[in-house]
This record gives structure tokens, C-alpha cells and sequence, in this order.
């Protein structure tokens, strides 16, 4: 089954709670630059709950513009591929099963709504509490207990840090290393 990528991997791999890997890195280290693309789980400590914002703006939104373009990403050694764009105060995700871009296997909105910029699938919704010009904190606004983090590094790539809690209650972090794709 082809999996639908950053925003429905993390809906699907954090809700089933997927396994720990046996070597748990942490390499989401702001600043820090990874040459790899694999994606790395660790343990780490709780944070504190964060809340959705209601109070942000279309000019908050156009700070986000650094996500537009093309990107490649790997998972269990599988290539993914995800193209961001902007309409007004809208993020449009589409991912993509190759490198052709050929046909779009899933596409994801994030709308500006009452101050709140989100997701919905299902019963669950995503929502930013902060925007800065390097970084959006996604928390959850309803549903599963999870949480994600675009952030730009120095180097033109961007990470996407998926936080959720395991069966066993312990923390959990998944970072993906996204490359601007070359064509």
C-alpha cells in the first residue's frame, strides 16, 4: 500500500503508535547539518502541552513561504516526494510516488480559519501554536496526541520533526530530512 507521506505518516505511524528503532539517534538538532535523508527516532523527555493560536494572520502564513517547492525525503529506505505551494492563506501538500511527479497520490490543505491555521483527517486536527520565519509548531487541536515541526536549516533543507507518545508511554521523535528536489 502506498503510504500518503509527512502528513499522513504522521497521522498514520504516530496514531498505531509505531515500534521504537533499536538505534534511537536524536539528529534534529537545530543548526545542525545531517547528510543523510534517513529518519531518525529517539526517546526524549516530555514537553509541555502547547495549545493551538487563534490569533494568526495571512502575514504569519506568508513567513511559511520557504516550505514552496519540490522536496525528497526518505523512509525505511523508501524514497517519498511532497510538493508545497501557497494559495493566499493556504498550504497545498502533494505527494508523490516518484521523482516524475507524474500523479499526485495524496493532497493535504492547511487553511487559515478564525485565526487558526490546520489540518483536519477524520476526527483528528493539527494545528500551528507558533510561526516564526524558520519554523511552524504543529500541536494537536483534536484527537490523537501528537505533534510536528517544519524547521529550515542553514544548508536549504528543511527537517520535519514528528513527536508522539509509544504503547509503552515514553516519548517518541521522528525527524525526515527534506532535500530541495533537483531536476
Amino acid at each position: 500500500m502506498v503510504y500518503r507521506y509527512i502528513f499522513v505518516l504522521l497521522f498514520a505511524v504516530l496514531a498505531a503508535c509505531s515500534k521504537p528503532a533499536s538505534n534511537a539517534v536524536d539528529n534534529a538538532t537545530p543548526g545542525r547539518n545531517n547528510a543523510s535523508t534517513q529518519p531518525t527516532v529517539a526517546t526524549q523527555e516530555a514537553k509541555p502541552t502547547q495549545t493551538p493560536s487563534n490569533k494568526l494572520t495571512a502575514a504569519d502564513i506568508a513567513k511559511l513561504k520557504w516550505l514552496q517547492g519540490t522536496w525528497k525525503s526518505v523512509d525505511d529506505g523508501k524514497p517519498f516526494y511532497e510538493r508545497y505551494r501557497f494559495e493566499g492563506t493556504t498550504m497545498i501538500v502533494e505527494a508523490f510516488d516518484d521523482d516524475r511527479l507524474s500523479k499526485a497520490t495524496d493532497t493535504t490543505r492547511f487553511e487559515l480559519k478564525n485565526g487558526e491555521f490546520g489540518h483536519t483527517e477524520g476526527d483528528d486536527r493539527s494545528a500551528a501554536s507558533e510561526i516564526t520565519d524558520d519554523y511552524v509548531q504543529f500541536v494537536p487541536a483534536t484527537g490523537k496526541s501528537n505533534s510536528f515541526r517544519f524547521e529550515r536549516q542553514a544548508d536549504g533543507t528543511w527537517h520535519a520533526r514528528l513527536e508522539w507518545i509509544g504503547p509503552d508511554n515514553a516519548p517518541r521523535t521522528k525527524t525526515y530530512i527534506m532535500e530541495p528536489l533537483k531536476k
